[in-house]
């Protein structure tokens, strides 16, 4: 037994020699790869290593690192001298300003209310209205966090273009230039089935045109009477658009022909050297010294003729002695023609009157109104189509309505059956011009498809004196 433990010692202290004599190898062998490694060329950048520390702690290190690779944003850079330029687009919102939308996209306000100021002196930026664009360009420093202002550009309209830039003093200068257009011209043609004015919109024509042509035609015309259903009409007129092809407005009345009552009433429009006018085909012109209805036709209608007639309130049959139109209350009475107002008042029964005086012994008479127009007393000058008044129902009336009289030589007449010597009549040179404008129109544009609708002969209205 005591032999036995004997040779269990032995063999655990053999144990133990060998244990330590492997550490020791271990250690030998390691110190002499460190002392290897460190006698080797290995150089470390610096730069490119600066995060890298080798860990001797466990493991021998490796005799080669192999560089980490970087992490790479690609961004766009600008450098301190360089700047960097932007264009948007703005659109007014309700409750903006000019001012309000430069410095919301950065420029100063220094700059916003400089721009706003040139601006103003072309355009009225109180009258842009909600979803008006607004093309601005600016540049952003690099260095700076506020932008600057290099141009603005608007259309406060289809025919005009605003544009502001910055000279090279930084002051703004602001331009306002007319888009270039495209004219044509546009034909429009029917048959008056309730009446004209109704018919020429319902054909295509603008409401401005049709007035312009009721206008015209008004003199030689009663547009009450005398037009009769279906009777042909055609009216020309310029158009006019931007490049891009877009309409942007209508021009003049060029040309207008009605039929009435066996007579072709055609009027041209025609420029002389001093203004436009419109004229008949023998080149007179058609205005006259005054109008037959001193409301718009497309306003009122006829409710009482010149004559006999029972009086609608006191009963009996008297003499009426003028035409009454009825209107709506407030339409606006026009002077018949040029003159000088006498009476502007209330007259009894008449309620509130005009009275003017014109040329050639006629006087006028303007009675029922509910109003007088800006200027109207006595004495004052007025001119033809100039608003005297507004229709009521003052003095002895049963409705609003104008009450309108003509007088020549202290004798009442019939508005409507006056007939006057033309105002204007061209003549040699200005005449042939004329005549080379009035064929172009009936050849090359309107031609002749107009008589060829109308049955029976017709005659070009003649004017002859009253």
């Amino acid at each position: 037994m005591a032999r036995h433990s004997h040779y269990v010692s032995i063999i655990c202290l053999s144990l133990a020699i060998i244990i330590s004599v492997r550490e020791y190898y271990i250690e030998h062998q390691l110190q002499n790869s460190l002392e290897a490694l460190a006698s080797e060329s290995i150089v470390y950048n610096d730069s490119d290593y600066s995060d890298y520390e080798p860990n001797f702690s466990s493991e021998p290190a490796p005799v080669s690192v192999p560089a980490p690779t970087p992490t790479v944003n690609v961004v766009q850079t600008v450098s301190a001298n360089q700047t960097s330029e932007k264009q948007q687009l703005l659109q007014v919102g309700k409750g903006d300003t000019l001012g309000s939308l430069l410095t919301n996209i950065g420029i100063t306000r220094e700059e916003a209310d400089k721009a706003t100021k040139a601006l103003k002196k072309v355009v009225n930026l109180t009258s842009l209205k909600i979803g008006q664009a607004i093309d601005v360009r600016f540049k952003q420093e690099s260095d700076q966090e506020n932008s600057h202002l290099i141009s603005i550009s608007i259309k406060p309209n289809l025919e005009h273009e605003v544009v502001l830039q910055k000279n090279t003093q930084g002051q703004f200068n602001a331009i306002k230039n007319t888009v270039p257009l495209t004219r044509t011209l546009k034909r429009i043609e029917g048959n008056v089935q309730s009446n004209f004015y109704s018919a020429a919109l319902k054909s295509g024509a603008p409401s401005s045109i049709v007035k312009e042509a009721v206008s015209a035609l008004s003199f030689s015309m009663n547009f009450q009477h005398g037009i009769q259903k279906s009777a042909p009409y055609e009216i020309l007129f310029e158009v006019f658009h931007d490049k891009e092809g877009n309409f942007v407005k209508t021009g003049d009345l060029k040309y207008v022909a009605l039929a009435s009552s066996g007579t072709l009433h055609r009027v041209y429009h025609y420029k002389t050297k001093s203004s436009a006018g419109y004229y008949n085909a023998k080149g007179e012109s058609v205005a006259r010294s005054l109008l037959q209805t001193p409301i718009d036709p497309s306003k009122m209608r006829v409710t009482s003729k010149f004559g006999l007639r029972q009086h609608p309130i006191m009963g009996y049959t008297c003499q009426h002695k003028g035409v009454d139109f009825g209107a709506a209350a407030g339409t606006e009475v026009m002077s018949a023609g040029d003159g000088v107002v006498t009476k502007a008042g209330y007259s009894g029964n008449y309620g509130l009157l005009v009275r003017i005086k014109h040329s050639g012994g006629y006087e006028t008479v303007y009675a029922h109104l509910s109003k007088l127009g800006t200027g109207i007393r006595p004495g004052a000058v007025v001119r033809q189509k100039q608003i005297i008044g507004k229709v009521g129902s003052t003095g002895r009336a049963t409705g609003p309505h104008l009450h309108h009289e003509v007088i020549l030589n202290n004798v009442h007449i019939n508005p409507q059956s006056i007939k006057q010597l033309p105002t204007f009549k061209l003549a040699g040179k200005e005449l042939a011009q004329f005549n080379l404008v009035k064929k172009e129109i009936e050849t090359q544009i309107v031609g002749i498809p107009l008589k060829n609708q109308i049955v029976g002969q017709l005659t070009d209205s003649v004017v002859t004196a009253g």
